[in-house]
């Protein structure tokens, strides 16, 4: 079998065209219900509420659409212009000011010199997932195998299991929707790998409005990259779907908004609603919201509290509620990990049991020196120690006298972030006094860690431009040597990192010479050709991506999980599969279930699904007997069915095999196209001619139970 490789130009231009629609209708309404309701708002802030409203409008069409099954590219485009059409009647009824241009100063500069070097840094294994597809765990365990399912059958809610025993089908799912969108946008995925580069950009554009207001906004930019710059996150987040990125966007946005609002109602609102949107991203922001919920009601004037608390709680649970709604609907309880005592919880357990938060372990020395000091050096790099005393004593420092009632309301709430990390499910995962998940699970702090960091510069003690550049240069020089690592640049990435950073500079540079408002006595409608001039230069860029974006696509699914020697034990099995299209595809064992995305064929057009049983409440455990199995199997209707190992996740070497392979094997209708051993056990793919006999089992080889 060969696989196909039918990149179209014009398909190409189709899925460019549609997308230019899509981000272009939903900036018009953006920026209209920005000019509406925050109208005062200019430069950097005024971007970043125009980007929090215009990706709130994106995620509720989504979300509305896929719930009814129309997850598709006509609907979304239809509804995306339905909305810039009201955002263009509004833009033309009330007429903008005209543009200054100016150059960015000494701060915003330096905060574009270390946004480029942190761009850079991530640009490397974005390049390394275009040469050979997306591989970390996450990503092709559930993160990118959602998205491909959200676009083959254009419906969101239902619950999808890609292993058993573990909880994840409940997790909330917002960033899978846009990774999602640019499936059904191009027809392939090729738009994930470089994602995570974009929040990242974003995160650090909602870092610079934290401290704006006073003057700091190059410092809080150089502290929340230095958080977004450490091991955890280029490992984690860089080239990959992993989301914690994302939700690390929407807070920082959050906290922008509120910074800048200082009490205004539109921005108290649509901070909620980025409140919102990061909860509907991933757990671990529940904390950091729920202390941030509290610092903005506490903020509120005493008399107006109930009044503001309905202003923030109705826009965060609307922007948020979306999966937990589902899961309340599928399941019976929001929050399947939990009971409360009360409400119905799935049969299989929560990570097998080991799902211990760090609060387990305070105070065993063992765990310390054995786990969370090696897991510190690995995810935070050398200097850890440093990184964690600024995050801890930088927000104590803001309680100091005269930092105001906003910001030490604000270094509260980081101290509460960091606070939930450490009592968050899974930061120490794995075996009872054996935590180790730690290192891996060290990202759940990137919300915190990247707070706090970001609020040191908003402490009085660093009070005026010299201090603040004092401030600055030290902090530039920790993230030095976080980024000095040589395992962070691999020789054969080195020019793309450094033409990434030409980029952000560049890109930045531009835009901030533009700062739309009306310049001072300058009337209405007077001669705006510096914005002019700016959007014919975005035109001419825009233009010139697409171009390399279809030269990016075509060496992208060239390379895509093609057999490369040492990467997984799968990798072959991935190779096997890019000549697969449109077919269904059963999957079993825990070895294959982590890593079952490449199964969905180079266009993402297999449908996968791990085979088990599914019970009461979202239960979804191991099949027992093989008259079970291959009646799941024939009504599965699969074509292809891949069987692999069943593993221990924390001792991957130890593998167990899975009954299913002689379940199959045993019957005359499955013909074995692939076979090969994983530490001595099997790793089978059939191809399905028929039905399987459930009445002929007593051939089969044991009818052993299933681990799953």
């Amino acid at each position: 079998m060969v696989a196909r490789l039918p990149v179209s130009v014009a398909r190409y231009a189709l899925g460019a065209a549609s997308l230019a629609i899509v981000f272009g209708s939903l900036g018009a309404a953006a920026v209209a219900l920005r000019r509406r309701f925050m109208g005062g708002w200019i430069g950097a802030p005024a971007r970043l509420a125009e980007v929090v409203v215009g990706l709130a409008i994106l995620v509720a069409i989504l979300e509305v659409l896929g719930a009814i099954g129309l997850f598709r590219l006509g609907p979304v485009l239809v509804a995306a212009v339905l909305v810039g059409v009201g955002g263009a009647r509004a833009l033309r009824s009330r007429p903008a000011g005209a543009a200054r241009v100016h150059l960015p100063g000494g701060p915003a500069f330096a905060a574009i010199v270390i946004a480029g070097a942190v761009a850079a840094e991530w640009a490397v294994p974005t390049a390394q997932s275009y040469d050979i597809g997306v591989r970390t765990f996450d990503s092709l365990w559930y993160h990118l195998p959602w998205a491909a399912s959200f676009a083959q059958t254009g419906h969101i809610t239902p619950l999808r299991f890609t292993d058993v025993e573990y909880l994840t089908a409940f997790y909330p799912a917002s960033a899978e929707l846009i990774h999602g969108l640019g499936i059904v946008t191009f027809g392939y995925d090729t738009v994930s790998p470089a994602l995570n580069l974009l929040w990242l950009g974003l995160s650090l554009l909602a870092a610079w409005c934290i401290g704006r207001p006073r003057g700091a906004g190059a410092g809080t930019a150089a502290g929340a990259a230095l958080a977004l710059a450490t091991p955890m996150m280029y490992f984690s987040q860089a080239g990959s779907a992993a989301n914690d990125i994302v939700g690390v966007f929407f807070l920082l946005a959050a906290v922008a908004l509120l910074m800048n609002g200082e009490g205004e109602a539109a921005p108290f609102v649509l901070a909620a609603i980025s409140a919102g949107l990061a909860v509907s991203v991933k757990l671990s922001f529940l904390g950091p919201v729920l202390a941030l919920t509290l610092g903005a009601l506490t903020l509120a004037p005493a008399g107006r509290r109930l009044a503001r608390a309905g202003l923030w709680l109705g826009p965060l649970l609307l922007a948020g509620g979306f999966w937990y709604a589902r899961n309340l609907v599928a399941v019976g309880n929001p929050l399947p990990w939990t009971s409360l005592g009360f409400l119905p919880t799935p049969a299989a357990p929560l990570q097998q049991g080991t799902g211990f938060a760090l609060a387990h372990y305070i105070g065993d020395g063992r765990v310390w020196s054995h786990f969370v000091q090696p897991g510190l050096t690995a995810g935070l790099g050398g200097w850890w120690d440093v990184i964690l005393a600024l995050a801890v004593l930088g927000p104590v420092l803001c309680l100091l006298p005269g930092a105001g009632r906003t910001v030490r309301t604000m270094a509260l709430v980081a101290l509460a972030s960091l606070a939930a990390y450490v009592i968050t499910p899974e930061t120490a995962a794995g075996p009872r006094g054996d935590p180790l998940g730690f290192a891996f699970n060290l990202r759940y702090a990137a919300p915190g860690l990247s707070l706090s960091l970001a609020v040191v510069a908003l402490a009085p003690a660093w009070a005026g431009v010299k201090r603040q550049a004092a401030l600055v240069a030290g902090l530039v020089a920790v993230l030095v040597a976080t980024l000095a690592q040589p395992s962070l640049w691999p020789s054969r990435h080195a020019t793309v990192a450094v033409l990434a950073g030409f980029a952000v500079l560049l890109g930045a540079s531009a835009v901030l010479a533009f700062a739309t408002g009306r310049a001072p006595g300058q009337r209405a409608g007077a001669r705006q050709s510096p914005l002019l001039a700016l959007a014919a230069t975005a035109a001419v860029a825009l233009i010139a991506a697409a171009g390399a974006g279809y030269a990016l696509e075509r060496h992208y699914l060239r390379g895509r999980y093609t057999y490369v020697p040492g990467v997984s034990s799968l990798s072959r099995v991935w190779a096997l599969f890019r000549s697969v299209h449109d077919s269904r595809v059963g999957v079993v064992g825990t070895f294959g279930g982590f890593f079952s995305y490449p199964l969905f064929g180079l266009d993402s057009s297999n449908r996968v699904q791990y085979v088990a049983q599914r019970g009461a409440h979202g239960s979804f455990t191991p099949i027992r007997t093989c008259s079970g199995w291959r009646t799941a199997v024939n009504d599965g209707r699969y074509r292809y069915l891949v069987t692999t190992p069943a593993r221990d996740p924390w001792h991957p070497s130890t593998l167990e095999p899975s009954p299913e392979w002689t379940w199959t094997g045993s019957d005359p209708a499955a013909r074995v196209i692939y076979s090969q051993r994983a530490l001595g056990q099997p790793i089978v793919v059939y191809e399905l001619n028929g039905p399987l006999d459930p009445f002929t089992c007593a051939r089969a080889a044991g009818t052993t139970s299933a681990r799953g």
